[in-house]
């Protein structure tokens, strides 16, 4: 079921602007409303999740959207807070070398133990999009596209979360062979 709320607004430029809120209850739709997010997003991207899976990083076409933000604009930026990182290298080996290969422009860390009892997920792009999981075991989420006002509070929420220490995800193990 999906319900909407479509609203009109003026944007600084004068013109009217269409923004949208809507809620989902789809894994399907959730995987195809984070591409959307993926292929919009032109300067910053902020996720924090449990462990990338329920969003489909791992398949090529929206590993694909992830690349082509990060190709489209030298600034580009993605910061991931994870709840579980311990099988980064097994389920998303592109990444990982994404990660390797970009560590100035995308950064991923482990969330601080304090936070871990958190069950949300959120994703952000250029702080005017946004996909929210209420919790990650029921496929109900928010998306919102080009309203900066009512991402505010997800932004602050993600910027909140990104200023509690973690641990820093390494792309390459250390050790002795």
């Amino acid at each position: 079921m999906i319900l909407k709320k479509i609203c009109n607004s003026i944007n600084v430029f004068g013109k009217l602007a269409h923004m949208t809120y809507t809620i989902h209850e789809s894994w399907n739709e959730l995987q195809a409303n984070f591409e959307q997010i993926l292929a919009r997003a032109e300067r910053d991207l902020c996720i924090f999740d449990d462990d990338l899976t329920r969003l489909g990083l791992r398949q090529a076409g929206c590993f694909g959207l992830l690349q082509d933000f990060l190709r489209k604009n030298p600034q580009a930026t993605a910061r991931i807070v994870l709840r579980h990182t311990d099988r980064l290298h097994q389920d998303h080996p592109r990444l990982v070398r994404l990660i390797a290969h970009q560590s100035h422009r995308v950064e991923v860390c482990r969330v601080s133990s304090a936070l871990q009892t958190l069950r949300d997920t959120i994703v952000i792009a250029d702080r005017q999009h946004v996909l929210t999981l209420f919790e990650q075991t029921h496929p109900r989420f928010a998306f919102i596209l080009d309203d900066p006002a009512e991402c505010m509070p997800y932004v602050q929420r993600f910027s909140e979360i990104w200023e509690v220490p973690g641990t820093p995800f390494a792309p390459t193990t250390l050790g002795l062979y």
